[in-house]
């Protein structure tokens, strides 16, 4: 609720218990907590940038005219409501598409951990370093490691190391080296892929290989809660709001 500045001048006691006053109507006035018929988590810049993408590929604005023009770029924004059925059409199509995408993925070997994933006609930068002085990515070529830097006031990034076969070294608590197995060629950087915990002491081995998977399955994460949500604006009459 926007309080004019001239009324928290006039009369602060007032506008505090308007607050008040509002936040109990909300309370009450639906039936549904904070006032939401549903609430999903979609995923992050990164996987919407990757179902957004896919969703080009299948036809983009000719098939897919609302989730093209809709899906958020970023926090913030709307799906009209006049446009959920058709949302919710579009949707259901994509659930029964039979393509597949071919797809770059970077695996822990030990464990078999998925590190990265992308589709091979693009990229993907997934970590990036303090300071900006690094950033990881992975494309149709492998794992890379990019060196950022500033020369003559102009933003260059160089490749320092690339494999498709590698080895996470420890050297110390916020050192390691990359070595490819093939070359023996290294790079010593401060992010380790693997693993979650403080302190990663073993040698750990990564492998970028290439798989084809089905769309509807592997976008399966987005297109269900996506659904949910349009079904929830069409029951309500609500905008669905991207935050």
């Amino acid at each position: 609720m926007d309080i004019p500045n001239e009324l928290w001048e006039k009369d602060e006691e007032k506008v505090y218990q308007m607050h008040a006053d509002f936040d109990e109507w909300k309370r009450t006035a639906c039936e549904h907590e904070e006032m939401e018929l549903a609430d999903e988590y979609l995923s992050n810049i990164s996987g919407m940038g990757a179902f957004r993408h896919i969703v080009r590929e299948l036809g983009g604005q000719d098939k897919f005219p609302v989730l093209t023009e809709y899906l958020p770029t970023a926090n913030g924004g709307v799906l009209p409501n006049e446009f959920a059925q058709q949302a919710l059409d579009e949707l259901l199509r994509l659930e029964k598409v039979q393509s597949t995408e071919e797809k770059i993925v970077l695996i822990e070997k030990s464990t078999g951990s998925l590190k990265a994933s992308v589709s091979s006609d693009t990229y993907w930068f997934f970590v990036f370093t303090a300071y900006n002085k690094n950033t990881y990515g992975i494309d149709k070529e492998g794992f890379f490691i990019l060196k950022n830097v500033k020369e003559k006031n102009e933003e260059l990034s160089y490749i320092m190391f690339r494999s498709n076969n590698f080895i996470q070294q420890t050297v110390s608590k916020d050192l390691y080296k990359f070595i490819d197995i093939p070359s023996g060629e290294s790079y010593e950087c401060t992010v380790k892929l693997h693993p979650h915990e403080e302190e990663a002491t073993d040698d750990y081995e990564f492998g970028v290989q290439t798989e084809r998977v089905r769309v509807a399955n592997e976008y399966e994460y987005m297109i269900k809660p996506l659904i949910r949500l349009a079904k929830a604006s069409i029951l309500s009459g609500n905008p669905i709001h991207w935050t």
